[in-house]
């Protein structure tokens, strides 16, 4: 290219401003130009468009949509401003979309006579649009070629300055790249500094991993980024925090470790780039197949907190480029350790406040009970208790003002009220017609949490109006087998947000007692007032309904029955049953001796005791009895005991662990009609100061039966002075083993009544029946073709099947994990070389009690299991795929896995415990 045969680059127009020259030897320094420019930002074109000698814009170099490419030229040197613009917008209302993104810079001075042109760049390879760090560098790059320009503008004596200019373009590429590698730099030190920033000065561990996570995906260019964190058991990662479109399809997903490219950097300690995930065997796939994305690249690093990994954090699919490099990775691990640092520190905060507010809350809680218990034992008539209960009920839950408002059925239907207002307790009673949102509550069993605002509180009658200000909490109470019908409230929260459901749940804590305390004294009164021993009759029954669980426990494990019946107007008999947690059961039958109202308070503290060991502390049953023998020999008066018998049922391990105190021996009755009696030793509860206690444990079977029983039911006597006695009992009750729990109990009832031929009982009967029911086994079966897109399918087929029959941890995800191997090894490698026209393969479930068998069968090659390799790690994170694993997988997440080859099929065996 010889200088001295070209007119000058820019030159004077005779209209007055300046003008590009376009000769043909000039075009090829144009296209020089815009080579460079492409290669800045990975365009598919690129071209000039430059004013004329006539004031117009010509075109230098090759664009695919010149119409398009032409009006945004015109917009851009009009406006003198550069623009991006995104693939599929609108030029204008009536246009088609764009086909492909376009980048369009200005070429001159905004305060001269200098204004020469524009360049465009249109399309980047392998990504739909330009980012806005690519305008940024266009930008830069045509500014300094505006100055390259400007610097042309010369006489006709000056003819040195092409080869120059050349020589420039070159570094002002360099410069670019640097300028823009700069740039990245500094913005990559910022984010640095504003996360460690955002981790020191923050105490919120979702909104820092948040915020750490959208930093990673900004600073290094990509669609998504996610956080996985290691579950307790080491096992599995749990996608914690995830940015992105698939934010909610992901979040669902557990990473095996070792599995997939987070599973391997949990497992080495080491980070990963993988620039081919889809051609990458590591990469875990059940991530794509949920969030239907497309993983194009990944960079991964482990989160390690001391020597151990707790977690992952990984960037996804770069946007303005085709790979990560190997400069990523140190700054990848700033943002990692970022994150270990505020796991690790705001988990150590967050354990230390949660164990400080725990203890607190419980501490405060105890002391409120003993005040509680204090008050009740202290406190002679209702407005006494009420006084101390109020206050304390105040002061738990941080209120202004508190108190209880009792509905009175009959013929007047009155609303009793204590309320404390101002510290001051006072009683006052309103017609029903005066409530409307407290009554409501009380009769649906709902309670009220809110604030009262000028809009709400024109709809509250004389109560509401009268109880409520601020903020709110109103707790329906209806103690089982009371006729009382009452509700506790607070209100005006002291401290901001108003109540919660913690403040919720301290005050069902504290209204169970003061409702049943509140009930007793009132009972006691009626009692003292009107001196009659009907009326003593009645309410020692209350008590002892009070005392009775007023529903049955409703579990897939078992089928539960009971009856009580008094002989006389009280009973001396009761029952109790509990769950607590999600697998285990208490129950309980005992027998209180006398049946008077002594007898029936000392049946509700004795009940009382022994239903808050149970519930509170993980005693066996042989130490729950010493212990609550121990509290009840402290308040036996006039030699009252009771004989009790005890029993908790594991739901996991199906086992019965029992005590006796003084009781009758039980029965266990097995699936085959044979019976065992279940003994204990000691004494019955209140006869001695310290007891001992021996038990048993047995294993419960589908078909078995535990009968808990007090003597009525088997000391009942005929005419003649004959016993029903045990024998009969347990013949009975075998010959109805097939029938429901309750429906037996009720049949042994009527036999007992005819055998008897009285209408009036000889003792108290009382009879309860835990019942294993056999498992009906059930059977699923369907086909499938023998194609990748089938297996999706194949997966919701087998959760279909399984929903709601799955108890035991983890199992569905192994039996999920398994069945895909199976299904994708018969259908990637069996059929691999099938001639069949349509291969098919069949999977049938067979659920039988607490385990499944799954049966997959096909006609693909004979599979043998010999010849399947033993999986190596180290191999394949060499990239050497030998093989094995999914096999290897099967086996090990399953209970038994076997083959066999019968009638020209392929039959492969699954089985696993699901209970």
């Amino acid at each position: 290219m010889s200088s001295s045969n070209m007119p000058p680059l820019v030159q004077k127009s005779a209209r007055g401003g300046y003008f590009v020259s376009s000769t043909s030897e000039l075009v090829d320094l144009y296209h020089f130009i815009l080579g460079q420019a492409k290669r800045l930002v990975s365009a598919k074109s690129a071209a000039f468009f430059l004013k004329n000698e006539n004031g117009n814009l010509s075109r230098v170099g090759s664009i695919n949509d010149a119409d398009s490419a032409g009006q945004i030229a015109k917009h851009v040197f009009k406006t003198q401003k550069s623009i991006r613009l995104k693939k599929g917008v609108h030029l204008s209302p009536n246009s088609p979309p764009l086909e492909d993104s376009y980048i369009a810079c200005y070429i001159g001075e905004d305060v001269s006579e200098l204004s020469l042109g524009v360049i465009l760049l249109e399309g980047i390879k392998h990504f739909d649009n330009f980012s806005e760090q690519d305008l940024n560098l266009i930008n830069y790059f045509s500014s300094n070629l505006t100055a390259l320009f400007r610097d042309t503008v010369y006489s006709n004596e000056e003819k040195q300055f092409y080869s120059s200019l050349v020589t420039s373009i070159f570094l002002l590429v360099d410069n670019s790249n640097i300028h823009n590698n700069n740039n990245r730099l500094q913005y990559l030190l910022e984010e640095i500094i504003r996360v460690s920033v955002i981790i020191n000065t923050s105490l919120d561990l979702e909104k820092v991993l948040e915020r750490v996570m959208v930093s990673a995906k900004s600073v290094f260019r990509t669609e998504a980024s996610s956080l996985l964190l290691l579950d307790e058991k080491k096992e599995f990662l749990v996608f914690n925090t995830v940015t992105g479109d698939k934010k909610e399809a992901v979040a669902k997903i557990k990473v095996p470790v070792g599995q997939g490219i987070a599973g391997n950097v949990a497992m080495t300690k080491q980070p990963m780039i993988i620039n081919d995930a889809q051609n990458d065997p590591r990469v875990f796939r059940d991530v794509d197949k949920a969030s239907n994305f497309v993983t194009r690249n990944i960079l991964a690093a482990p989160l390690i907190a001391g020597d151990e990994v707790i977690g992952v954090i990984e960037a996804i699919n770069t946007i303005d480029r085709n790979n990560f490099s190997q400069n990523d990775i140190d700054f990848f691990l700033s943002f990692s350790s970022a994150c270990a640092v505020a796991i690790q520190k705001t988990t150590l905060l967050n354990n230390l406040n949660v164990a400080n507010l725990e203890l607190k809350q419980k501490v405060s809680t105890l002391e409120s009970l003993f005040e509680l218990g204090q008050a009740v034992l202290e406190s002679h008539d209702e407005l006494g208790l009420m006084s101390r209960a109020l206050s304390i009920l105040s002061k738990e839950l941080d209120a202004e003002d508190a108190g209880m408002v009792i509905f009175l059925e009959g013929k007047k239907k009155l609303i009793q009220v204590y309320a404390r207002q101002k510290g001051i307790v006072f009683e006052s009673f309103y017609d029903s017609s005066e409530s409307s949102l407290i009554l409501n509550s009380i009769e649906s069993k709902n309670h009220l949490l809110g604030t009262v605002t000028s809009e709400n509180s024109e709809t509250f009658m004389g109560l509401e109006s009268f109880v409520l200000k601020e903020s709110y909490l109103v707790l329906p109470i209806s103690p089982s087998g009371s006729s009382l019908k009452a509700a506790l409230y607070v209100c005006g929260k002291r401290r901001k947000n108003g109540f919660d459901e913690s403040d919720m749940r301290m005050l069902k804590t504290i209204s169970s007692p003061l409702a049943k305390a509140y009930e007793n004294l009132r009972l006691n009164q009626e009692i003292i007032t009107k001196k009659s021993i009907e009326k003593e009759i009645e309410i020692t029954r209350n008590i002892q309904n009070n005392i009775l669980p007023n529903a049955l426990i409703k579990s897939n494990q078992f089928d539960l029955g009971v009856k009580s019946v008094a002989a006389k107007e009280v009973s001396g008999d009761f029952y109790d049953f509990h769950q607590f947690g999600n697998t285990n059961f208490s129950f309980l039958v005992a027998d209180v001796s006398g049946k008077s109202l002594p007898a029936a308070i000392f049946m509700a503290m004795s009940s009382s005791i022994i239903r808050t060991l149970s519930r509170t502390t993980n005693l066996s049953p042989s130490e729950l009895l010493k212990r609550a023998n121990q509290l009840i020999y402290e308040d036996s008066q006039s030699g009252m005991f009771v004989t009790l018998f005890f029993a908790n049922f594991d739901s996991i391990s199906k086992k019965i662990r029992f005590a006796s105190a003084g009781h009758n021996d039980q029965l266990w009755i097995k699936k085959d009609g044979t019976y065992e009696l279940l003994k204990g030793k000691g004494a019955p509860l209140g006869v001695v100061p310290i007891g001992n206690y021996i038990g048993g444990e047995i294993d419960m079977a589908p078909g078995d039966m535990l009968v808990f029983y007090t003597d009525g039911a088997i000391e009942e006597k005929n005419k003649l002075e004959e016993e029903f006695g045990l024998d009969r009992l347990i013949e009975e009750i075998i010959s109805r083993k097939d029938k429901p729990s309750q429906i037996i109990i009720e049949e042994i009832y009527q036999i007992i009544r005819e055998f008897s031929e009285e209408s009036e009982q000889y003792d108290d009967f009382t009879v309860m029946i835990l019942k294993f029911p056999n498992q009906k086994a059930e059977v699923f079966s369907e086909t499938f073709p023998a194609v990748a897109s089938a297996i999706p399918k194949f997966r919701d087929f087998i959760t279909e099947k399984l929903e709601g029959k799955i108890q035991k941890e983890f199992a569905f995800d192994d039996i999920l994990v398994s069945l895909d191997e199976a299904a994708t090894n018969i259908v990637m490698h069996g059929y691999a070389e099938t001639t069949l026209a349509a291969p098919t393969f069949g999977c049938e479930i067979f659920l039988d009690g607490d385990r499944v068998l799954f049966t997959l069968t096909d006609e693909a090659k004979r599979f043998q299991r010999e010849t399947v390799p033993s999986p190596s790690l180290d191999a394949n994170l060499r990239g050497e795929r030998r093989g094995g694993f999914g096999v290897f997988l099967m086996e090990k997440l399953m209970d038994r896995v076997s083959y066999e080859f019968k009638d020209n099929k392929n039959h492969t065996y699954l089985e696993k415990r699901i209970l």
